[in-house]
């Protein structure tokens, strides 16, 4: 919140409906398909051709919500015309590739920036929600999330408590999930329910092992809600503790504890 503009609670609900809306359009299968094997601008990127500001500056300022090729080619003119990033551009493509195919190095470029934009995409629907139920809740809060906190590993600082969205794929990540003294580490399940659910029907699997799926599922529904393009945002279920024990870290954390054990299976 935190713009100076007189804001409704008609207004967070527009626009966590138009953004889940877009998230549901992006095409992800076609996406992992086409860039999954495309991973040869893995190198650190100097911070002039780092795509956060861009990002933030489109999906949560003006909330212009580009698809990923539009935004791409934005972001891809903006720094070949710019003079000072453009500059750099030729540089890093010559120190580590020594190639003259711009069409060769901007592919790879394009499959690392997809990942980075997924990634915020996902922060962003953290913080998108959270606005909408704060408001309905009657509560104010104080919420930033920019390119500034991203490179510091804050996703969203809500009232001056620190948020990270970690990604975990498999039960042991849920069951360990480690919490930073400054930064509350909130759990993001990458699972496979598909899997999950192949497990629980084959003989093979024990029954014990079968519980803890289910378990691991029925936590995922409760507190995620998977759109029909497979992509996974947070549920009202998720943040709603949370928002009501925004005058305690400690309270928080043992809330990120629960459901971190309810995603384990336990």
């Amino acid at each position: 919140m935190g713009s100076g503009k007189k804001v409704t609670m008609k207004n967070f609900e527009q626009d966590l409906i138009k953004y889940r809306n877009f998230l549901e359009t992006i095409p992800l299968q076609r996406y992992r398909k086409e860039l999954k094997d495309i991973k040869w601008v893995e190198q650190d990127l100097p911070k002039e051709l780092l795509p956060l500001n861009s990002i933030f500056k489109f999906y949560w300022e003006k909330r212009e919500f580009l698809d990923f090729e539009s935004w791409f080619e934005n972001f891809w003119k903006e720094i070949n015309e710019d003079p000072k990033t453009a500059k750099v551009l030729k540089w890093f493509k010559k120190y580590y590739f020594d190639k003259d195919d711009n069409g060769w190095f901007k592919k790879g470029f394009k499959a690392r920036m997809y990942r980075t934009w997924v990634s915020v995409l996902t922060q962003l629907d953290f913080c998108y929600l959270f606005e909408f139920l704060s408001v309905r809740r009657g509560k104010k809060i104080a919420l930033e999330c920019n390119a500034d906190l991203d490179k510091r590993g804050i996703d969203a600082r809500i009232n001056n408590i620190n948020f990270q969205i970690a990604k975990i794929s498999q039960r042991k990540e849920a069951k360990v999930m480690p919490q930073k003294k400054e930064i509350i580490v909130v759990p993001y399940p990458v699972f496979d329910i598909e899997d999950f659910k192949r497990k629980i029907e084959s003989p093979r699997v024990k029954n014990k092992n079968k519980e803890i799926y289910k378990r691991m599922i029925e936590a995922f529904e409760k507190y995620f809600i998977r759109l029909r393009n497979g992509f996974v945002v947070f549920g009202e279920d998720y943040l709603k503790s949370i928002i009501e024990n925004l005058d305690s870290k400690e309270k928080i954390k043992q809330i990120i504890k629960k459901i971190s054990a309810e995603l384990s299976g336990e």
